[in-house]
């Protein structure tokens, strides 16, 4: 018998990809970011005038009450960092009576630390895909760097060599977002991103590094140090001659455009013995000393919510000395996101909140990928070591500032629950539909010629 003759057939083409379109409530999610985490009504006191923060908190509740189904469903939301934060709110609620200045805490609950909750539901619930991920991560971006661009542009540097009075946050808080905001820049400069996005990515990445320098932040330059690091060695979302491109580029920017000044109190941090924080009643190292002696005293609920500050003036044996003095002292905050939790909620708090961040880490450290694993996209992979890069820099940048409410942290933790829940829908449609995994590239199938015409596609 003659050998049947063979044909070369290429394989099946991929199905074109529609257009994503973000829905009404990915719209009103970003726009909440926004003015939570970006604060556009300071920048434009217009839009706080005409109240459209109030009015965007209205709507996303609104719109989420009608959402929880389909991929929305709150059934996929199975992650215990989901429900840590609404365990600190009410640990907030109960200590609310034995705070020692109820209103304030009422206020700071219903003003700021309810919003924050609210921004993490939205980033959970709203985000039904891959691409609702990617379009909230980079308006995420849009958001720093025109706030980025609003202080480089508006707000001189003190005659001290750092920011000065800056829109809302003060210049160590700004350098925490902005380090924190850096890994995705990073996250935009991969390969197979669009080329406009790469640019846009590039001059954020850019820009941030000059705020580094401008904050004069000394934390928020240990939070650099340690991010960069972590760049280089484990993200391995861009390719690695890529990324050390990218870490040496910010160093050289850094010590080509960082000034005396700059450098000088950077130097400081090799010798904190002989810092003012080391040594004054009124430093660091002091205050936190007495936060974790309020903590000790209150150890069920601790001092009450936004209320370490009155604790700083009326239960610390520095304001009582300085009182029978005739002396004033400082109301001073936490200046440590740690300290600030256990002396306002209590032993538990503190508990709760380093259980969520350290929940968060493990969840997002298990999402790899993984040949074997067909629910575990690069892209997926690429996020995770995003968000796991911008926590590190929140975590070592929130132990030189009280940072443990702010909405930035629990977008972060919204995001990570998002991803998590994504892989959690692909493994359940598993069965009745093909897993997203990334494109492979395409093959050449060898077919008999009487098996099949020339124009028959093979599966790819």
């Amino acid at each position: 018998m003659m050998q049947a003759a063979t044909a070369t057939l290429p394989a099946q083409r991929p199905m074109q990809r529609k257009r994503y379109k973000p829905d009404l409530l990915v719209y009103v999610t970003v726009a909440f970011l926004w003015v939570s985490v970006w604060r556009f009504q300071d920048l434009w006191p217009i839009i706080g005038k005409i109240q459209v923060p109030i009015l965007l908190e209205i709507l996303l509740c609104a719109i989420l009450a009608t959402s929880f189904s389909g991929p929305r469903s709150l059934k996929w939301v199975r992650s215990r960092v989901f429900a840590i934060p609404f365990l600190l709110l009410l640990l907030m609620i109960a200590g609310v009576p034995e705070s020692l200045w109820p209103g304030k805490s009422v206020t700071f609950i219903t003003k700021d630390f309810g919003p924050s909750i609210l921004l993490m539901v939205g980033v959970t619930t709203s985000l039904r895909n891959a691409d609702d991920i990617n379009w909230i991560a980079f308006a995420h971006l849009v958001g720093a760097t025109i706030y980025s661009t609003y202080i480089y542009l508006f707000i001189p540097v003190g005659s001290g060599g750092r920011l000065g009075s800056l829109v809302y946050y003060d210049a160590n808080d700004f350098a925490l977002l902005v380090v924190s905001s850096i890994p995705f820049a990073i996250y935009f400069l991969r390969p197979v991103v669009p080329a406009w996005k790469r640019f846009f990515a590039l001059f954020s990445l850019v820009l941030f590094v000059e705020m580094v320098l401008k904050s004069g932040s000394r934390g928020g330059f240990i939070a650099f140090v340690l991010l960069m690091t972590y760049v280089v060695i484990a993200f391995r979302a861009i390719p690695a001659r890529l990324r050390l491109s990218a870490v040496a580029v910010a160093l050289l920017f850094m010590t080509v455009f960082g000034s005396a000044a700059y450098w000088a109190m950077m130097k400081t941090i090799l010798h904190p013995k002989d810092d003012y924080n080391m040594k004054e009643e009124t430093g660091r190292k002091f205050i936190w000393k007495r936060g974790i002696v309020y903590m000790i005293t209150h150890p069920v609920l601790g001092v009450g919510a936004d209320t370490f500050e009155q604790a700083e003036g009326t239960l610390s044996p520095v304001a009582r000395a300085y009182a029978a003095e005739h002396r004033g002292i400082k109301w001073s905050t936490a200046h440590n996101s740690y300290v600030l939790v256990g002396a306002e909620m209590g032993a538990g708090g503190m508990v709760l909140f380093v259980t969520m961040i350290a929940t968060t880490f493990n969840h997002l450290l298990r999402i790899k990928e993984d040949p074997d694993d067909p629910y575990v996209t690069a892209e997926d992979a690429a996020f995770a070591q995003t968000l796991i890069a911008s926590l590190i820099g929140f975590c070592v940048a929130g132990f030189f500032v009280s940072a443990s409410y702010f909405s930035f942290l629990y977008a972060l933790i919204g995001l990570a629950v998002a991803e998590d829940s994504l892989r959690r829908r692909r493994r359940a449609s598993g069965g009745s539909s093909p897993p997203l995994k990334r494109k492979l590239p395409a093959r050449r199938t060898q077919v008999s010629a009487a098996q099949a015409p020339a124009t028959h596609w093979a599966p790819g």
